[in-house]
């Protein structure tokens, strides 16, 4: 088994552990209940607070667009991947086990996808940087110039075909994702006489 592999096996048994673990949580807090956990103030705590912390996943596509020096924001690309974790698993917790209404259960389908889609993604995204790294330790070996090494390396990071792929996954249904939260929290406004 590559690194690689063994890393995303790990990863892969953490976050499942964390989520049985915190539905376990869930169900232990609404046992004897006479409301289960998701739908008590506690229960919308760990709701909003699982949003607010997926709302810190968006600094970091924002900072890498927007960043006048072009430079990739490193530490908001940690933020990201632990809000993306950390996040889903809060509303985990606010939903628990129990999925009676069909946007919640749409968007907490799409939280996964999006979550499983990064955690992938960071897989892909470690083998293309390992890839690129061996092929610029090839070409400095033939001798080419920094500047030629640059050229290819940047041709051979466009092709890959497996970061599209990532990216056609991610990108739409973090969008997807996001407008079912907002059709979700609006429904309970509504139907709670909020608004």
């Amino acid at each position: 088994m590559t690194k690689v592999q063994l890393r995303l096996l790990s990863i892969t048994a953490l976050v499942g552990a964390a989520v049985v673990g915190t539905l376990g949580f869930e169900a232990a807090l609404s046992r004897g209940q006479s409301l289960p956990f998701g739908h008590t103030s506690y229960g919308h705590a760990a709701g909003w607070a699982g949003l607010s912390v997926l709302l810190l996943v968006f600094v970091y596509p924002v900072k890498k667009r927007h960043s006048q020096a072009r430079q990739w924001p490193h530490g908001w690309f940690q933020v990201h991947m632990v809000a993306g974790l950390v996040g889903p698993l809060l509303i985990f917790l606010h939903s628990g086990a129990h999925y009676h209404a069909l946007v919640p259960v749409s968007s907490l389908v799409f939280l996964v996808i999006v979550t499983l889609s990064g955690v992938v993604g960071q897989t892909v995204h470690a083998l293309a940087l390992k890839g690129l790294n061996e092929q610029r330790r090839l070409l400095q070996r033939e001798g080419l110039e920094d500047d030629q090494i640059d050229l290819r390396l940047h041709r051979l990071a466009a092709e890959e075909q497996a970061f599209r792929l990532w990216q056609a996954i991610h990108a739409p249904t973090t969008l997807i994702c996001a407008v079912l939260t907002l059709v979700h929290i609006v429904g309970v406004w509504f139907f709670a006489g909020i608004i």
